[in-house]
């Protein structure tokens, strides 16, 4: 027969392992966007000062909004990947800690935030280039 304290302290270490791999996560995941918001903001000031500079470089306005489409692209995959990978320790944690599994299940809005942050904001940043892209 086991140790019933023994097991009861492996499983509240098992938890808090959880628990903590998801803040992580979560935290990793408003890192990433901001990274690339700041990312996008820096390419996009570049390439407002190369259209508006007196010796107009369309080339290399063009170039720019290419790549800001293709990093825009890498963001919204980044995104993608590690949004799938929140929502399965997200489910994990409602599975294993019913009280975070209550508090979800109360507090959970009719829209989430989330896929805004992950798929609304790189495709609008997808649009903002390619609208560069033509007129440049």
């Amino acid at each position: 027969m086991g140790d019933p304290i023994g097991e009861s302290d492996e499983r509240r270490a098992a938890d808090s392992r959880l628990w903590q791999h998801g803040l992580h996560e979560d935290n990793v995941r408003y890192q990433q966007a901001n990274i690339f918001l700041v990312a996008q903001s820096l390419l996009a000031v570049a390439y407002s000062t190369i259209v508006t500079a007196d010796n107009k470089n369309l080339i290399a306005a063009r170039v720019m909004a290419a790549f800001g489409i293709a990093f825009t692209m890498i963001w919204l995959q980044v995104g993608h990947r590690h949004f799938k990978y929140c929502r399965a320790i997200s489910r994990r944690t409602a599975a294993q800690l019913p009280d975070y599994a209550e508090t979800v299940a109360t507090c959970r809005p009719r829209g989430r935030s989330m896929p805004l942050v992950v798929y609304v904001l790189p495709s609008l940043a997808s649009v903002m280039w390619l609208i560069l892209l033509l007129v440049s």
